[in-house]
């Protein structure tokens, strides 16, 4: 079992306790209303960025959709090691939430595989900023990429279109921060 495993209950629940109807979240959301009645009914996987979509326009992110399943205490500030939430995005890719749930950031630990590309580019409000502290990655940002390695830092808008892709054969282990939380 996986962290998105009845996702389409999760987001049918989100959008009922909005008073959405499938039409109005489509029309937020730019996707299709047959789309999202296929997620809702757990027919088709959405891709990160349909979720992300449909997310956005229900004022959630997938982390949030993550701690829906979670015990989370947001009134607490120290999360013990044993306590993270692992967020499995896509095979090869895993984050670990290192904050609690705030309307500023999101601070997680990005875990990569070998061979992990990011399917397409992310864009989304804010700013974003990280460190790797194992492996190299190739960052994509708008026209320029960008090789990261062991110790190298980065800061960017998040409104730039951006991917990434493991380069070599170990492990990416990076710390990552967005403002405002919007995954």
């Amino acid at each position: 079992m996986n962290d998105f495993d009845h996702i389409g209950d999760r987001i049918k629940l989100l959008r009922e306790s909005k008073n959405y109807t499938v039409k109005e979240l489509a029309e937020k959301s730019d996707v299709s209303s047959s789309l999202i009645s296929q997620i809702e009914h757990e027919k088709v996987s959405p891709s990160l960025n349909t979720l992300k979509k449909i997310l956005n326009s229900l004022g959630e992110t997938i982390i949030s959709l993550v701690e829906m399943e979670k015990r989370f205490d947001k009134n607490k500030s120290l999360i013990k090691k044993k306590d993270r939430i692992k967020v499995i995005v896509a095979p090869g890719c895993i984050y670990e939430v290192l904050s609690v749930k705030n309307d500023n950031f999101s601070f997680f630990v990005s875990r990569f595989e070998p061979g992990y590309e990011a399917d397409d580019f992310f864009v989304h409000d804010g700013i974003e900023a990280g460190i790797i502290l194992k492996g190299k990655i190739e960052l994509t940002i708008g026209e320029s990429k960008v090789l990261m390695e062991k110790g190298d830092s980065i800061t960017h808008s998040s409104l730039i279109p951006h991917r990434w892709k493991v380069v070599g054969n170990e492990t990416v282990e990076a710390i990552w921060v967005v403002s405002p939380p919007s995954f």
